[in-house]
């Protein structure tokens, strides 16, 4: 069964469904037939979640495992005295919420950044954690994405604390291109971006000045131009070597 790559040029519009899962699985590890089917049954009327709001936990409190089809959102950390550190991006193709395993980042809140679309994956959670001998390709495929959502809050870790303006907005960059590259959504070096530059600082832990130099150096360079919600990088090699990270198109993307 062959499934095309999902199109959403802007990752905020229409919703992607289970299609855009199966796509994702299926460049991690080899479906069977049956778990395919698991997969593309899935499907249900997107839930839609505004801008700014929480998607997990529920209102009940249960982190119910969910898969954002179409926008993106954040996980931050909440002080008592409101402030937040955003852990990381959650893009379209990302679950959220918990799948038996009580782990710490999945029970984290999850915030809409723009509007979201979500659709629930229990299911397909419960198949695996009841049956893991049945469904061998997806057991594989879902620890390979976790294994990727911890290596994407080392490197969130290592960009602030280790790196300068310039660095940390290059190596986000790069991150983003590869993880949309895993989802279809890359054409040409160019991929959505759809958040604010204030969300940008908050997420970096920089000023919204800063961030204004840092977008308007890396246009003058001729490194990366960002309009409109769109990323265009145009060297990747002086990029990558700018932020300390691999050249995305030179290795096999990770998710």
């Amino acid at each position: 069964m062959s499934v095309a790559t999902p199109a959403d040029p802007r990752g905020t519009g229409r919703a992607l469904s289970t299609e855009l899962l199966l796509y994702r699985l299926r460049n991690l590890t080899t479906l069977a037939s049956h778990e395919i089917e698991l997969v593309l049954s899935l499907g249900e009327q997107p839930k839609p979640h505004a801008a700014g709001t929480s998607i997990c936990p529920h209102e009940d409190c249960s982190p119910h495992p969910r898969l954002i089809v179409g926008g993106w959102a954040c996980r931050p950390r909440i002080l008592p005295d409101g402030r937040r550190q955003m852990l990381g991006l959650l893009l379209p193709g990302d679950m959220m919420g918990d799948r038996g395993e009580r782990r710490p980042l999945a029970l984290n809140p999850v915030v809409a950044l723009t509007p979201v679309r979500t659709i629930g994956i229990g299911r397909l959670v419960q198949a695996v954690r009841h049956q893991p001998d049945d469904h061998p390709g997806l057991v594989r495929a879902l620890a390979a994405i976790d294994r990727g959502e911890e290596m994407g809050l080392l490197d969130h870790i290592v960009r602030l604390g280790c790196q300068n303006a310039l660095q940390r907005v290059s190596h986000l960059l790069l991150e983003l291109h590869q993880r949309l590259s895993a989802i279809g959504f890359v054409h040409a070096g160019t991929f959505p971006m759809p958040l604010t530059q204030d969300t940008l600082a908050e997420l970096l832990g920089l000023s919204l000045v800063h961030i204004n130099r840092i977008v308007s150096q890396l246009r003058r360079e001729k490194l990366v131009t960002m309009r409109s919600g769109i990323v265009m990088i145009a060297d990747f090699p002086r990029l990558a070597l700018l932020a300390d990270r691999a050249d995305p198109t030179r290795d096999s993307p990770a998710v």
